[in-house]
């Protein structure tokens, strides 16, 4: 064998070698890798760790309580609406600033928006992390039992479908009545179908793969099947 020969065997084992010492990527570490490698991903989470940082500096940031009424309280006499009063930009100093003016109740509507970023994004979250949980499970269910189990769970998500997303949320807050948690309820209610139907497609192909087979001849019982060697698998679509 030629010298060169030698150095590119030498350099390909060496290759390998580092393949196959390289820790695997996780599928969360290697979905955060690929949106920072876009433009529009940094912005993204750039714009989100922004509303963030709004959110946590609340206090610090809001000029007013948000719940304050401002009337009585100021030395020149308020109006319902009144429209921003920002110094820098000429507005008579001996007036109250308020950016972004005062509400209908004389409440300071910058301060009012400042802390509502809290409650917006806890419903945002909240809202996503229920319709993602119930819709992997009856779509893994659905996928994985087949038979009668997936009829029911997908006709029950058909169902959901078939109601307008805005009307169903609305007459399930009716019914359970006014509230950040019923509201919280019923936006994940009309958001879970799509979530369950697209599992539901990963999984039927998962299922069918070599090391799935495997798994099951070795003797893998279907709860663990399904926890540690399906699911995992089925995941990168939903991400």
């Amino acid at each position: 064998m030629s010298k060169l020969g030698r150095v590119s065997k030498t350099l390909s084992d060496n290759f390998d070698e580092d393949l196959l010492l390289q820790e695997p990527m996780s599928v969360w570490k290697r979905t955060f890798k690929r949106l920072w490698s876009r433009r529009s991903g940094k912005i993204g989470l750039l714009l989100i760790g922004f509303i963030f940082l709004i959110a946590f500096a609340a206090p610090v940031i809001a000029p007013y309580d948000p719940h304050e009424v401002l009337i009585g309280k100021e030395i020149v006499k308020l109006k319902k609406r009144e429209g921003p009063c920002i110094h820098m930009l000429g507005c008579d100093s001996a007036k109250p600033q308020h950016i972004m003016g005062i509400d209908g109740n004389y409440r300071d509507q910058f301060s009012r928006i400042i802390y509502g970023s809290r409650i917006s994004l806890s419903i945002g979250f909240s809202t996503v992390t229920f319709a993602v949980t119930g819709g992997v499970l009856l779509g893994a269910l659905a996928a994985f039992f087949g038979g009668w189990i997936d009829n029911i769970i997908m006709r029950l998500m058909d169902v959901i479908l078939g109601f307008p997303s805005l009307l169903l949320a609305i007459a399930i807050v009716a019914v359970l009545g006014p509230g950040i948690r019923n509201a919280l309820l019923a936006i994940a209610i009309v958001t879970l179908p799509a979530y369950a139907r697209l599992t539901r497609a990963s999984v039927l192909t998962v299922k069918e793969l070599d090391f799935v087979k495997a798994s099951i001849a070795l003797g893998a019982s279907p709860t663990r099947l399904l926890l540690f060697r399906i699911l995992p698998n089925s995941l990168t679509p939903v991400v």
